[in-house]
């Protein structure tokens, strides 16, 4: 860090001298930093005004892109419509052939669903644990002959101990052989009753005890052995047969099952493979497995052996191994599969069949439409009709976007070329509004169609009249109704008037991709000429600064010289003045 001390010797305030000859310079400068400023002012109006031209493009090529087809094509787009949608509803694709059809349901598509033919699982007895049953600890109420006896059932307690328990209080507990639970008094004479409203205990619930006329209780369901948490190859895990380890297929999925599987797991693993196409579930209170269908129709479920008996042991297949346990044979039981039901409904009176509710074109021979069938039709719903109509919603979301769009473009370009605005004089943007502006307003008599003017549309400028003298008759408006009656009265004319390659928007969407065109369109060049003048002024900038810390410098450099000059005389003129020189 340098410490300059301005004339020290000479008492001149050099300092000063060397500011004020730098400002002079500095000067130059600062002109060339508000060229840059405005240069790159200038660039940014560009590019906001670029931003108002492509929004307008954008907004054209929604429309104009229907020459594409398909989702393109805002005027192909239909809607579908029921008279009714408690009985079906509809959804139609572009193109779909806009006409009227009588739909009436018979009959809804449901789901095939397989059950065991006979429960799986052995009777509970007494090792079995009551929290494999479901049954929750906590207290049990019992009234022997009025007498309050509870049972605490705990979370490790079996049917064997729960029978003592019930044994206890004066009550025998047995299940017969069909896994019903039976109650009665351990003494003939005694009257009993089982249940409280203050048990904290499920099984009065979960059982579905209820008291018989002879004052003995029963269950309502059946308890079993195996449960959904039961180890599926394990020796005590409940079922009528030992499962044995291996494969076996549902739908077109295969399944594994080794010493870790439990019957919750499986069916988990069933449940989250699409390929399946089937869904799973225990039934505690039968003993039962069932599998349904995803699909709809009457189709079987695909339920096939493999390595493993697991679907012989739910009894859907019957099946035989050889010693090396290989599949030798196996048949399905169709018996033990309730077939679901096709749809049935008519087109106009056409009978049609469908395997599922959701019915594609193929199917119905609407071209373009989806059904969807909630219920059957009745008598009192009378008739049920279809309704293909144009779906204008896009067309009008495109032409409202386009407005927009437009009056913003207009008003962007006129307010940065006006006098005195940083693209003031640009002469091709001004031919770029005025073009598109006579497109907007002008006749065109060269698409065929009935309509030649975006005003016959609804599309329109505001005139300036006695009741409104400050109408802006730049700006375009837009009348919705009246878009709709042209649509209705000659759809294709509207299309082709804004659609066609010489349409009005086909001749917009030109004339503005020439101005935005890469390299040689209007913008381009613009910005590659600022880019250039930007540069060079920098450079310009850069240079004279670099130029005026060397000239600050030397002028530094020579005041110093000058302090130092002036020191030397004032030292020689003190060694003179004082070396006392006789004559």
């Amino acid at each position: 860090m340098s410490i300059s001390f301005s004339g020290l010797v000479s008492g001149l305030d050099t300092s000063s001298w060397v500011e004020a000859l730098i400002s002079v310079k500095q000067a130059d400068v600062s002109k060339m930093q508000k060229t840059l400023v405005s240069q790159q002012t200038t660039k940014s109006v560009l590019n906001d005004t670029r931003s108002a031209v492509s929004s307008l493009r954008t907004a054209i090529e929604k429309l104009t892109d229907a020459k594409f087809g398909g989702t393109f094509d805002l005027f192909a787009r239909t809607n579908a419509e029921s008279s009714n949608a408690e009985i079906f509803t509809a959804t139609a694709l572009s193109g779909a052939l806009k006409q009227n059809y009588d739909i009436t349901v018979q009959q809804l598509a449901t789901f095939t669903k397989a059950t065991s033919l006979e429960s799986a699982s052995n009777i509970a007895d007494d090792s079995t644990l009551l929290k494999n049953l479901g049954i929750g600890s906590g207290s049990l109420t019992c009234y022997v002959n009025g007498a309050k006896k509870v049972i605490n059932i705990g979370t490790d307690d079996t049917v064997g101990s729960l029978k003592t328990l019930f044994s206890e209080a004066g009550i025998n507990f047995n299940i017969n052989e069909d896994g019903v639970m039976e109650f009665s008094a351990a003494n003939n004479t005694d009257t009993i009753h089982i249940g409280a409203t203050t048990d904290s205990s499920n099984f009065v619930s979960l059982t579905g005890i209820e008291r018989q006329e002879d004052g003995t209780y029963i269950s309502s369901n059946s308890i079993y052995k195996a449960s959904i948490s039961s180890l599926l190859t394990a020796n005590d895990a409940g079922f009528k047969e030992q499962i044995k380890a291996g494969t076996f297929t549902i739908g077109d999925a295969e399944f594994t099952i080794n010493e870790n599987t439990t019957l919750s797991s499986l069916i988990s693993d069933i449940n989250s493979n699409d390929k399946a196409q089937a869904y799973a579930y225990w039934d505690d209170a039968t003993g039962k497995l069932s599998i349904a269908s995803t699909k709809e129709g009457a189709s079987y479920i695909n339920i096939e052996a493999g390595t493993s008996n697991f679907t012989d042991v739910m009894g859907f297949t019957n099946s035989e191994w050889d010693e090396d346990g290989n599949l030798v044979n196996s048949q399905m039981y169709t018996n033990a599969q309730e077939l679901g039901k096709n749809a049935i409904f008519t087109v106009n009176g056409t009978s049609i069949t469908s395997t599922s509710n959701t019915v594609t074109s193929d199917i119905s021979r609407i071209d373009g439409v989806t059904l969807n069938l909630k219920r059957t039709s009745t008598e009192e719903d009378g008739k049920t009709t279809l309704s293909i109509n144009q779906d204008s919603s896009g067309l009008v979301d495109a032409l409202e976007n386009f407005v927009s769009a437009y009056n913003s473009f207009i008003e962007k370009i006129d307010t940065v070329t006006a006098t005195g605005a940083e693209l003031h004089g640009e002469s091709s943007l001004t031919s770029l509004k005025n073009t598109v502006r006579n497109f907007a307003n002008g006749a065109n008599n060269t698409n065929g169609g009935v309509y030649n003017l975006l005003s016959e549309i609804g599309i329109t400028t505001a005139s300036a009249d006695a009741n409104n003298l400050n109408a802006d008759t730049n700006a375009l408006s837009f009348d919705k109704d009246k878009l709709l009656a042209a649509l209705a009265e000659n759809p294709d004319s509207v299309k082709s008037l804004l659609t066609n390659e010489n349409g009005i928007f086909g001749m917009m969407e030109n004339t503005i991709e020439q101005s935005l065109k890469a390299s040689s369109g209007f913008f381009d060049i613009k910005t590659a000429t600022l880019d250039s003048n930007i540069k060079k002024t920098q450079e310009r900038i850069t240079k004279k600064n670099s130029s005026i810390s060397t000239y600050k410098a030397q002028l530094e450099k020579k005041f110093q010289a000058m302090e130092n000059m002036i020191a030397t005389m004032q030292q020689n003129y003190q060694s003179f003045t004082s070396g006392g020189i006789s004559i």
